[in-house]
């Protein structure tokens, strides 16, 4: 099975074991399961910026 990456839209992070399902998708972090809705950072710890992507 291949590994399945973050549903966030700028977001390249594989789910790991703490990936967080909602609407049936799947997000490497609570912060883009919530698209970042309150300027959260992607927890990642590879430095992922999708959350400033996400602001416009």
């Amino acid at each position: 099975m291949p590994d399945q990456t973050c549903a966030c839209p700028h977001c390249k992070c594989v789910l790991g074991v703490d990936a967080v399902m909602k609407d049936g998708k799947g997000y490497c972090c609570p912060g883009c399961a919530e698209h970042h809705a309150h300027g959260e950072p992607c927890a990642s710890a590879t430095g992922c910026e999708c959350a400033k992507s996400a602001k416009s």
